[in-house]
């Protein structure tokens, strides 16, 4: 009875988990301040049948909800096809959550006085976006040398996970209007040891995010040059009277 309670420790240390942390794409998006509290807050017009008409190439602005600028990563993948996107430039968000409010008008009034604001910068369309991460670590079998100080340190006594999504909606800034919406998600997984976990996570993060944002902005481009596939592989009218 003796050897089963150190025995017992020993299985509950190896299979301990700690608890799931959400934050947002980025860590002041949150609160009032979030992608689906913008997007959901729009007020477009009455949908129709089709899709709305894209003329490529866009001059193009770019937000990253709660941030002051969009990631230079960003940026620099949306100007690769100049053919889909003549410009871009980088626009600031709201981040302080304190005394703002969730009202749909006043929500609805940020979007708006981006669009204003690309628009003074001689962009037709903004690409507003956020997300958010998950992050937990479990234990396996090697947590049992985290009774040793050694092992704590050195041995990779646990797996991190973390997997995130990440959301944009294209904007037609003289109407305020989404024309198009874009979304990707990821996944990562790591191993360390359980007294630099808390590191690792930070590493592991700031990792999974640049993934998203890359893999958001290349699904943005292959949207866009679908439609530009679409536009330039329909029929014309001409050609249409021709064949009759």
């Amino acid at each position: 009875m003796k050897r089963t309670a150190p025995f017992a420790i020993a299985l509950a240390a190896v299979a301990f988990t700690t608890g799931c942390e959400t934050t947002g794409l980025s860590r002041r998006e949150q609160a009032n301040v979030s992608y689906p509290n913008y997007i959901l807050n729009l007020q477009p017009k009455a949908s129709s049948t089709a899709p709305p008409t894209l003329t490529l190439p866009l001059h193009l602005a770019v937000v990253q909800v709660g941030e002051p600028a969009p990631p230079k990563l960003m940026l620099d993948k949306l100007q690769v096809d100049r053919s889909l996107v003549a410009s871009v430039v980088g626009l600031p968000s709201w981040a302080e959550t304190r005394g703002q409010s969730n009202d749909t008008e006043v929500v609805s009034g940020r979007v708006q006085a981006i669009c204003r604001l690309a628009q003074s910068v001689g962009a037709n369309h903004v690409f507003i976006f956020g997300g958010n991460t998950d992050t937990w670590a479990d234990g396996n079998v090697m947590r049992l040398f985290d009774f040793t100080l050694v092992g704590a340190v050195l041995v990779p006594s646990t797996k991190i996970h973390a997997e995130g999504k990440a959301a944009g909606t294209l904007i037609e800034t003289s109407a305020c209007d989404p024309q198009l919406l874009v979304n990707v998600d990821a996944k990562r997984t790591a191993a360390s040891p359980t007294n630099l976990t808390n590191g690792k996570t930070d590493t592991l993060r700031a990792q999974l995010r640049d993934e998203l944002i890359a893999a958001l902005a290349d699904e943005l481009l292959r949207k866009l040059a679908s439609r530009q596939n679409l536009v330039t592989t329909r029929p014309s009218a001409g050609a249409l009277g021709q064949a009759r």
